[in-house]
């Protein structure tokens, strides 16, 4: 009985070298590449330039309200997107009812590209509530 014989050269070693960097650029593709490409979660708020900026302050001490831009701003207490934008704010409002509503500080960090009829209707809304309500901001560059 007569064995098979391979007539090809032994080409071994370079099929395990494409297929190491083959692997590579798999591999590179998959960490990188998403990085810029899928959409990344969470939010960013870029306040408005101002003079007269607000110290630090004590994220505990309050309740940070954050509006991001968009067709709909959208608006988050602390880190919770608040469901129905800015009419469902109002729900929060009425959790924080209180006997002494001047010392409940609502801090609005409200990015420069929304709307200034929008950040007035939450202040309005802040201050219909008889909480004390402040503005975050960015400093201004002199």
């Amino acid at each position: 009985m007569r064995l098979p014989h391979d007539s090809l050269p032994d080409r071994g070693p370079v099929i395990v070298i494409v297929a190491c960097v083959g692997l590579f650029l798999v591999l590179c593709l998959t960490v990188l590449l998403p990085n810029h490409i899928v959409p990344r979660f969470g939010m960013r708020v870029r306040p408005a330039e101002s003079h007269f900026v607000m110290g630090s302050y004590d994220r505990d001490a309050g309740h940070v309200v954050s509006v991001a831009p968009g067709d709909t701003p959208r608006v988050y207490v602390e880190s919770e997107e608040v469901p129905g934008g800015v009419k469902g704010f109002e729900a929060y409002l009425r959790k924080w009812d209180c006997d002494t509503p001047s010392r409940v500080r609502v801090t609005l960090v409200v990015d420069a590209a929304v709307p200034a009829g929008t950040m007035q209707e939450l202040a309005d809304m802040v201050m219909r509530h008889k909480f004390t309500c402040s503005f975050a901001g960015l400093p201004a560059n002199n």
